[in-house]
């Protein structure tokens, strides 16, 4: 997959995604579509969440945990046929909490152009 595919179906999914838009992730990710986030209790993969109903409440969760996240220095490469490898700045703060600024990856699978898997990994902060 070359940079610029890996750029649009992460821009295609990003709409989705940040529109909160059932139908457009729908069409941005498979039937079977699996998030693994950076952090919770369903080890060791993190958070799990399942299809277009798991991304809308892991969305929910985030929101939750987290308020005024923001993406900033977004990379997207292609890599091999079936993924893409994006690198990022996320700036945020806890909810009732501390700010922070941390590096996340995540490897995203796709397969017939959507987003078939996304893994997300972040630095952590305050980890010895």
């Amino acid at each position: 997959m070359d940079d610029l595919t890996a750029t649009a179906v992460m821009q295609r999914f990003g709409k989705a995604y940040f529109g909160r838009d059932r139908a457009l992730l729908a069409q941005a990710v498979t039937d079977d579509v699996q998030w693994h986030f950076a952090i919770g209790n369903d080890g060791p993969n993190g958070r799990v969440r399942k299809g277009v109903d798991g991304i809308l409440q892991g969305i929910q969760e985030n929101e939750a945990l987290f308020e005024h996240l923001r993406f900033t220095d977004v990379v997207c490469r292609g890599f091999g046929a079936d993924q893409i490898v994006m690198t990022y700045l996320l700036d945020g703060k806890h909810r009732g909490g501390a700010a922070f600024s941390l590096r996340g990856i995540e490897l995203t699978t796709v397969r017939d152009g959507r987003v078939a898997m996304k893994d997300v990994f972040w630095k952590q902060a305050g980890a010895a």
